[in-house]
This record gives structure tokens, sequence and C-alpha cells, in this order.
């Protein structure tokens, strides 16, 4: 599990669980240890798919279109939930580029 802010900053890691893990199960871990992951009130992470909608967690929406390729050329969102998906698929770039940086 990990948190990154804009600046490609990672402000929560926590490792040691098997790739297999649900995410829901390594998020409730994350919650119950002494150095929890903070989510300030008000305050949302994006999480994918593996993850329900609960306080400060927003998942995209299931069974909508959601990568970026899939709104590619005129293919624009047609609702106001693939429109969501699609700023989230692009927020969530972020965190794909600062697993990038670290592989440099």
């Amino acid at each position: 599990l990990a948190a990154v802010d804009f600046d490609l900053k990672f402000t929560y890691v926590l490792a040691g669980w098997e790739g297999s893990a649900h995410d829901a199960n390594i998020l409730t871990d994350s919650m119950s240890r002494p150095d929890r992951i903070n989510i300030p009130d008000g305050k949302f992470y994006l999480g994918d798919a593996g993850y329900a909608c609960r306080r400060g967690i927003l998942p995209p929406f299931r069974k909508r279109r959601y990568h970026l390729n899939k709104f590619s050329g005129r293919n624009y969102p047609r609702t106001a939930q693939e429109l969501f998906n699609l700023r989230h698929s692009s927020l969530r770039v972020t965190v794909e580029r600062a697993f990038g940086a670290c592989e440099e």
C-alpha cells in the first residue's frame, strides 16, 4: 500500500504483504497500526477498483469505462460516472509515475 502526493513523494508505504492479498485487508491493517495511514477529515485517497468506497477512499465506478485509452479520440465521457472515472484515472497516473521514478 502506498500513498503519493502531487510532487511524486511517498507519504505512506506499507510493505510486506503478499501480492495476492486483497487491497481491503491491507488498508484495514494499515489503519490499525500505530504508524497508520492518516486520512484527514474531508480529504480522500484514490483507490483502484479493489477498494470499496469508504471514508477517505474513492474508488472508480465499477462497470463503467475507466482507463484513459478508453476515452481517446472523440470517445468522450457520456455520463457523470464516466467523467469521474476519467478524472480518477488521470490522477492515478501520478502514483504510477512515482513508482516509475523509483525504478530509474
